[in-house]
């Protein structure tokens, strides 16, 4: 008899950033934390807002642990956070980074 034991994979590690325009950041995160031969990660959420908002996340699927985000705001802060996700669901979420766009026309 095999017993298979299912359950949500663990949280991405890592998370930085890569680089920095006015509208646009590209993130990327390790995904050892996610993908344990028990709980295997198929794909990723990157969730964002502005930073010290009360708002809703916004949500991007990435199939990669590397991601742009673009059409943001110019000299703004952003938080971003990433889970993990698999057949059984979502993980919790890794801890946050928070960035600030550049200024309009530059890029860091």
């Amino acid at each position: 008899m095999r017993i298979v034991i299912s359950a949500v994979p663990q949280p991405p590690e890592h998370l930085v950033t890569l680089d920095v325009t006015f509208d646009s950041i590209r993130l990327a995160w390790n995904s050892t934390g996610g993908s344990t031969a028990m709980a295997p990660a198929r794909s990723y959420v990157v969730q964002y807002r502005r930073n010290g908002s009360a708002d809703d996340y916004a949500e991007l699927p990435a199939s990669n642990p590397e991601i742009l985000v673009d059409g943001l705001s110019p000299r703004t802060a952003y938080e971003f956070r990433v889970l993990s996700v698999n057949d059984v669901g979502r993980s919790l979420s890794a801890a946050s980074v928070v960035v600030t766009t550049a200024d309009s026309g530059q890029s860091c």
